[in-house]
């Protein structure tokens, strides 16, 4: 899988995404060409893509407000011409406006759900041919928030529950062509979007405690099993939202009834849950 259009990937997830994806198809004697796209330009985007050439693959900036529905044909159609086909989709794009939902205008609303999911639903569907020949692979990033609820986040866990749903069904409907379909849903992982709440080594301790694997995610983790769902090991899974949040979804009182320190409160003197 080494001809990828890689969407938001100028830092954070979307860079670690373009690196590990060019760093194993070059390590299966590949060639890898990767297009990343955002909004605007950006010495991040920039520096991306020299760091993909630098590493022996070849790499373009392809410049798009995937919130404008005219766009996403548009990148796709860059991305073939750079690439020459393409084996796989990778939609790291997406954003978020916190506030409560009485507050939220059905402006802020749609930009949600215009990124998340219906850039992924007009990518794909620009995408489909061309995969449909290399018998490719698509790829979306979801979030634990398809599955729980966030608080004060509006637009957000619907737009990514549309998006694991939406996956499924491209599974289902493509999948006779041997085109692949899946998403992977991080928990908290240190990323643009978590910047202010996981910024200080010390949040990122006192979040991690709260987690079965005692730390916080990091891009990189995101990016080994989005490189590993398109990649050949993966060929016959399909359909599938991955959960990679370090055990977080599992939770149940014992998290509400703990210190706060990662100790289990049923160790403490009088603690735990205990019949009435």
């Amino acid at each position: 899988m080494s001809r990828v259009l890689v969407t938001g990937g100028s830092r954070g997830i979307g860079r670690s995404i373009c690196l590990r994806v060019a760093q194993d198809a070059m390590a299966r004697g590949e060639k890898p060409k990767i297009a990343v796209t955002a909004t605007g330009k950006s010495p991040d985007l920039e520096a991306v893509v020299d760091e993909l050439n630098e590493l022996g693959a070849e790499a373009m900036a392809v410049i798009g407000d995937l919130g404008n529905p005219d766009e996403p044909e548009r990148i796709v159609s860059r991305a073939l011409e750079f690439c020459g086909g393409l084996d796989a989709l990778v939609h790291n794009a997406g954003g978020v406006i916190a506030g409560l939902l009485m507050k939220t205008s059905v402006e802020d609303w749609d930009t949600v759900f215009n990124v998340n999911c219906r850039a992924l639903f007009l990518l794909a569907k620009a995408a489909q041919p061309a995969l449909r020949e290399s018998r490719g692979s698509i790829c979306a990033i979801g979030s634990s928030a398809a599955e729980s609820v966030q608080p004060f986040m509006n637009a957000y866990p619907p737009s990514k529950a549309a998006v694991v749903m939406l996956i499924q069904q491209m599974a289902y409907e493509w999948g006779r062509y041997g085109i692949r379909a899946n998403s992977v849903s991080p928990g908290l992982t240190l990323s643009r979007s978590t910047e202010a709440a996981l910024g200080s080594e010390e949040a990122q301790a006192r979040t991690g405690r709260q987690i079965p694997l005692g730390r916080v995610g990091n891009p990189e983790d995101v990016a080994a099993m989005v490189s590993f769902v398109i990649g050949p090991d993966a060929g016959y899974l399909t359909g599938e939202n991955i959960n990679l949040d370090g055990g977080l979804r599992h939770l149940g009182p014992e998290a509400v009834l703990s210190s706060g320190d990662g100790g289990w409160s049923a160790e403490a003197e009088g603690g735990g849950m205990r019949p009435a």
